[in-house]
């Protein structure tokens, strides 16, 4: 009787440990059942956003694309734009120059070729207003002096016909000292560095004219005062 009590004390006893265990590990098994819904609900919504995402970058990628070829048209189109600029403006410089060549010729090359007269110089330079071409502007300079070139040549000269009087135009060679001294004041004049420089740079082709005259007589021995004066009064003019 007393073993019977004690199985029973004992089955009793184990019963209940099992019972709570039991219950124990189905508040477990709700509790991790509940945790993978709530990850599965948010897996779900990580899925989803990881989609969207994926779908934007193919979007943008797209739109990437599109503006790339856009970029690239536009690009094209600049290069051409940029070189119609180029050919413009090449064409307009070889007109531009043209033009005021064309104006230096009729308005003002024809007044380099006469003697200084201060009057036809003054409207010769009002022509370079219109001009825009370097090349042509640089020769307003040499119209702008072009009757204190002729008053020092002109001063020069008459000077050394002064020595020649006093000397009696006696021929003179290379190597006698009044030769060496009138060229090398000859060469000393304002306008002989534009004279010495014609046949590559601008000139006045009228002075250009005096200068070889006044070279030819320096070769002849400056013994000639006539053709001396002659070339004197080849520089004068009322305007000084």
């Amino acid at each position: 009787m007393k073993k019977i009590l004690l199985f029973l004390v004992a089955l009793a006893a184990w019963t209940g440990a099992g019972a709570q265990s039991m219950s124990e590990l189905e508040r477990n098994i709700k509790a991790q059942d509940k945790i993978m819904d709530v990850r599965a609900d948010s897996i779900a919504n990580i899925d989803a956003k990881i989609k969207d995402l994926k779908e934007r970058i193919d979007s943008l990628n797209r739109e990437e694309k599109l503006l790339k070829d856009q970029v690239k048209a536009l690009e094209k189109a600049k290069k051409g734009h940029e070189k119609d600029v180029k050919a413009a403006r090449e064409s307009r410089t070889k007109h531009v120059l043209d033009r005021d060549n064309l104006i230096f010729e009729t308005n003002v090359a024809v007044v380099l070729v006469a003697a200084y007269n201060k009057a036809d110089v003054d409207d010769a330079l009002r022509s370079f207003d219109d001009m825009e071409s370097k090349e042509v502007l640089k020769r307003k300079k040499l119209v702008e002096n072009y009757g204190s070139y002729t008053k020092n040549l002109r001063e020069f000269l008459e000077k050394q016909k002064i020595v020649l009087d006093d000397n009696n135009w006696p021929i003179l060679r290379p190597s006698d000292e009044l030769h060496k001294k009138f060229m090398k004041g000859l060469k000393g004049t304002s306008y002989w560095k534009i004279y010495d420089k014609s046949t590559k740079n601008p000139s006045i082709p009228y002075l250009d004219n005096v200068m070889e005259q006044v070279m030819q007589q320096a070769a002849n021995g400056l013994s000639n005062s006539r053709r001396f004066d002659e070339i004197i009064n080849m520089l004068y003019s009322n305007d000084f």
